[in-house]
């Protein structure tokens, strides 16, 4: 029974980073609108005139009358302003006050759920039996 407890964890512990690992992926679009527009993905800042893709944690700098616009995954835009510069987020602004997209959120509780259903079983599992 210890062996079917440990390997439920261990399925949802290498679930859980997985889907980390995915979070992680994700990308959004860049759009520019207009003005100047540059995108840093980790080599300095490069300018954009063209509907570019970029990666969790690049950062995308607007120019002075410039505008751009940013498109998650989930179909969330954001307008980048005039002199803003702003990264690209791992859960779109949208989706940020929702549990249901918070991944992390619905691993823990997923994780809570089994600990306790395996702490259950054990618990039952080593009551000595009744005379």
């Amino acid at each position: 029974m210890r062996t079917i407890i440990a390997a439920l964890c261990f399925t949802v512990l290498w679930l859980a980073s997985a889907q980390a690992q995915t979070a992680q992926v994700q990308t959004a679009s860049v759009i520019p609108v207009q003005g100047d527009l540059s995108l840093n993905q980790g080599q300095g800042f490069q300018p954009v005139d063209s509907r570019i893709s970029a990666n969790v944690g690049d950062s995308l700098m607007v120019g002075p009358g410039g505008a751009a616009t940013v498109v998650y995954q989930d179909g969330c835009q954001v307008t980048v302003q005039p002199g803003a510069v702003t990264s690209i987020a791992p859960l779109s602004p949208c989706a940020s006050g929702s549990f249901a997209a918070d991944g992390e959120s619905l691993i823990g509780a997923g994780v809570v759920i089994v600990g306790i259903a395996a702490l259950t079983i054990y618990a039952t599992q080593s009551q000595p039996a009744s005379q």
